[in-house]
């Protein structure tokens, strides 16, 4: 499962909580938080409320709010790790929590020169905060995310520690009167996060979104949105085009032959009109970009063109498999195209399909027919 924060317009510990209770069971959370002796007793409120945006509908949004019941003093760093390695966490949930307040405390210590055996912590140390970095990371762990992407964060008046842990952070920087980032939500972003920059390529499965107490003129909202990522392939592919009016037709056969023996990935041509109301064919080839040049050749050779046009764009292409499957028919190769891990296209080869029907005497559409119906059916019994 991948996860998505946006946090342009700033992130705290509350507001991550906020926009991830909106994704999860937070009773199963608060099951795990049981295993934790936080210093204070405390409980977990979530309310919802709506944020404006300009002159259009309110953003509906969670609250998340730790009520802790006792005044607390000041903590160690020691003290918090302390706390989780004495609690009933899974040893890889430790791991992360740790990674968490690790990051804290070293902003910390630069900020106020101190080694780490002698810090302390004060409102980053209190029992709100250290639920808020424990429900982010159980949540995540709930929802089983194996890859987290975050966007650039917003950032002003920030702490002098927040400052420290964003050195290798894009960031925004907002002109806004008051703290939009806190330490706390900048050390569990840095902690969670594989990665930032734009949205990942999802298939959406839940999204919530997650507010403080503060309202400012931005929408004062963290959005959460996790889902099954989508297992495409970028490439950049070459296109050369070349139109020809004075070409006899029927060498277009032999030309598609040679262009495909050269690595053309895709052939095509198309008829028109050009001066003179006289006839034109427009080529157009896919290509690697590396085949440019034996492409072109071949197209000089073969063709009446005084000239190309070359261009290279992106193309984004499924993850592919080809299966042979055995079919009524015979045996027959299929290509399966996946989205997320689930099967979206199946398309049988078109040259096993003509020989079987040949051999067997029977229209091509019946085999292909059959080649369709046999690979659905074995792909939903997983047995290909």
């Amino acid at each position: 499962m991948i996860g998505y924060l946006d946090i342009k317009n700033g992130c705290a510990g509350d507001m991550i909580c906020a926009a991830l209770s909106g994704c999860v069971d937070v009773k199963e959370v608060e099951r795990h938080l049981k295993k934790v002796k936080f210093p204070s007793t405390y409980d977990i409120e979530i309310r919802q409320v709506t944020r404006a945006v300009g002159h259009f509908h309110g953003i509906k949004a969670n609250q998340f709010i730790v009520n802790v019941e006792e005044k607390e003093n000041e903590r160690s760093y020691d003290e918090i790790v302390s706390i989780f390695l004495n609690s009933g966490l899974s040893a890889s949930t430790k791991n992360k929590i740790l990674k968490i307040f690790n990051i804290l405390a070293e902003a910390e210590g630069r900020v106020h020169g101190e080694n780490l055996d002698r810090l302390h912590f004060h409102a980053i140390g209190q029992t709100d905060a250290l639920v808020e970095v424990s429900f982010s990371v159980l949540a995540m762990e709930q929802l089983e995310i194996t890859k987290l992407v975050a966007s650039s964060v917003g950032i002003s008046n920030a702490a002098p520690a927040t400052m420290e842990m964003i050195s290798e952070i894009p960031v925004i920087l907002r002109n806004i009167p008051f703290e939009i980032s806190t330490p706390t939500g900048i050390a569990i972003v840095k902690g969670l996060a594989d990665s930032f920059g734009d949205s990942p390529i999802m298939m959406p499965l839940g999204y919530a979104f997650g507010t403080g107490t503060q309202t400012t003129d931005l929408p004062n909202t963290v959005q959460f949105v996790y889902g099954k990522e989508v297992l495409e392939r970028a490439e950049t592919i070459g296109i050369i085009e070349t139109s020809v009016d004075d070409m006899n037709p029927v060498i277009f056969e032999h030309l598609m032959d040679t262009l495909y023996q050269a690595g053309a990935l895709e052939v095509c041509f198309f008829t028109g009109t050009t001066k003179k109301s006289r006839p034109v064919f427009l080529i157009r080839i896919l290509c690697k970009p590396e085949h440019r040049e034996a492409i072109s050749k071949i197209i000089f050779q073969e063709t009446t063109s005084l000239g190309l046009r070359y261009r290279e764009e992106n193309r984004i292409v499924l993850e592919r498999v080809q299966k042979k499957i055995k079919t009524f028919y015979g045996e027959i190769s299929v290509k399966f195209g996946y989205v997320a891990g689930e099967t979206v296209n199946i398309m049988p080869e078109y040259e096993d399909c003509r020989r079987v029907a040949i051999e067997k005497k029977v229209p091509i559409k019946f085999v292909m027919q059959e080649a369709v119906k046999t690979a659905i059916e074995l792909d939903r019994q997983n047995r290909i």
